[in-house]
């Protein structure tokens, strides 16, 4: 068998997890990121500025509204600005959108689990220690 470098691992694991994920997602209108977006609003008490989800997300401006406008559109989302502070955009979950997160969060936490399912505590924690070295060193 031919060896893969790191990088290329790293970029086919996460291909696998985004398709899995849009695949379990689809009965929801949702792609991944949007989960993600419904899964960090939920913790946050329902709402956020949309600058706090582009730095979560570390993606670009664009990027974020496009994601936002489509929940929004989908009705997972309402959206105002913000009364103290004309520069922020605040972005909260609808009442459709609350429901879905706990199960946003056990779908999280249940592949997880499925990922991580071969490997012992003491792998598990040291796999983070390194991808957050990895992490970091690209900072």
């Amino acid at each position: 068998m031919e060896e893969k470098d790191i990088g290329y691992l790293i970029k086919n694991i996460n291909d696998k997890l985004k398709v899995k994920a849009d695949a379990d997602l689809k009965h929801s209108n949702l792609t991944l990121a949007q989960s993600r977006v419904l899964a960090f609003l939920d913790r946050r008490g329902g709402q956020a500025t949309q600058k706090e989800i582009e730095v979560y997300l570390e993606v670009s401006h664009p990027t974020v509204v496009g994601i936002i406008s489509r929940m929004k559109q989908n009705g997972h989302l309402r959206c105002w600005v913000d009364e103290t502070d004309k520069r922020n955009k605040i972005v909260a979950l609808t009442e459709q959108a609350k429901a879905l997160g706990e199960e946003m969060e056990q779908r999280i936490s249940a592949n997880e689990k499925m990922l991580l399912a071969s490997l012992s505590e003491a792998d598990i924690k040291k796999l983070k220690q390194l991808l957050l070295i990895i992490y970091n060193n690209l900072e």
